[in-house]
Formats: C-alpha cells, sequence, structure tokens
C-alpha cells in the first residue's frame, strides 16, 4: 500500500518534516518542482493556440528583425 503527502514547504517546520521523511528508509520523497508564474502563463497562451509558426528558420529570424526594428 503506498499514500500520498502533499507538503507545502514554505513553512520552517514543514521544511523539516520534509528532512525527516528523506532520512528515513520507508518513505521515497519525489520532490516536484511548480513552474513560476511567467512559465505558467506561457502554458496557459501555447494551450490557447497564442503562438508563431514559421516555414523556415530564414522566415523566423526576418519576423523577428522587423518585430525589432532592425
Amino acid at each position: 500500500m503506498q499514500t500520498t503527502v502533499v507538503i507545502d514547504t514554505h513553512s520552517i517546520e514543514a521544511q523539516k518534516m520534509l528532512e525527516f521523511l528523506k532520512a528515513t528508509r520507508y518513505a521515497k520523497v519525489i520532490e516536484e518542482k511548480t513552474p513560476n508564474i511567467e512559465t505558467l502563463q506561457a502554458i496557459d497562451e501555447i494551450e490557447a493556440g497564442n503562438v508563431n509558426s514559421y516555414t523556415s528558420v530564414k522566415e523566423m529570424m526576418q519576423k523577428l528583425k522587423e518585430s525589432a526594428g532592425v
């Protein structure tokens, strides 16, 4: 049998609990990194279809230069 425990490690007590669990033989700690706000927003944009696509690197560079005013 396995049990999943989610620990919000923002408090010192929670960090201590996590370190305790890591030190035991019977617990396996799998840490998941939560993406920052900017990354989450980028994921939302991609899922909404707000992406640029190009047929070639040349086309991409041309569009980037145009948007940069070069």
